[in-house]
């Protein structure tokens, strides 16, 4: 299923520099919320900003559909919508803010190209206001967080991981310096956790981000990770999977609260 944009804005006006931008902050936003694969274009309109791309290597709808509900989330509140972590939240944000800059007057996104714009889903300044306050940190503490490891960045400057809790439909990203804890992490891709550390809320007392010191392992994997998982050092490792995917395969699994 193509996700298709549509950069709105006076012909002539628009840069090349701003139309550069969104394809650059939406191709790290998609592969971000999907398992790290290239997104390869599919359509471009000659005469109109409107730009179709699709994962390179798999057809993947809900990568798409994963997007327009963060979008129309983020227009309604601002709270991190449910298994999203803070860099799609911030990617978004990253996204909206060339509203209004450089000729583009407004961004559509939409996976049915039968469907009338007017029905996208529109990256409008209260979706960015919005995603920087859900961003935004009101409190820090010691504290605990349960949940599934997954899409490792260890290439990163400061290594970095995020947890998926399906029991409380929360995804958190982390990160951590801990020699320990960073090898850790990498015997126990897939596995349930608990993480330990300085953790900080947003003002709806969503957790935003956990800085690891201490990691525990409370589940075994249900498959061991190959040498070909970790080949290349890949940042974003779901076998192949969504992270959303990736956590529904793992149902069977306990991943109640923890310390919180």
């Amino acid at each position: 299923m193509d996700v298709e944009v549509k950069v709105e804005g006076q012909l002539g006006a628009i840069t090349l520099s701003a139309l550069q931008e969104v394809l650059g902050n939406l191709n790290r936003l998609l592969k971000g919320m999907g398992g790290g694969e290239e997104w390869s274009l599919t359509g471009l309109n000659e005469g109109s900003a409107l730009v179709a791309v699709r994962p390179l290597d798999r057809e993947d709808g809900e990568v798409g559909q994963r997007l327009l509900t963060v979008v129309r989330e983020l227009e309604e509140r601002p709270e991190i919508p449910a298994f999203e972590d803070e860099v799609t939240i911030r990617r978004v944000a990253d996204l909206t803010g060339l509203v209004g800059k450089r000729g583009v007057s407004g961004l559509r996104v939409r996976t049915d190209p039968r469907a009338p714009w007017s029905q996208a889903a529109s990256l409008t300044p209260a979706v960015r206001v919005h995603a920087l306050q859900a961003l935004h940190v009101k409190a820090r503490a010691r504290s605990s967080f349960r949940g599934r490891l997954d899409k490792v960045n260890l290439r990163s400057k400061t290594p970095q991981f995020s947890l998926y809790n399906e029991a409380r439909r929360l995804a958190l990203r982390c990160n951590t310096t801990d020699e320990e804890v960073i090898e850790q992490v990498k015997r126990h891709v897939g596995e349930v956790v608990v993480a330990r550390g300085d953790l900080s809320r947003n003002a709806r007392n969503q957790p935003v981000h956990l800085r690891v010191d201490q990691l525990r392992v409370v589940q075994g994997p249900r498959r061991q990770a190959s040498v070909e998982d970790w080949a290349g050092a890949s940042p974003d490792w779901t076998s192949g999977l969504t992270s959303v995917e990736f956590v529904r395969r793992q149902r069977g699994a306990t991943a109640n609260e923890d310390g919180e």
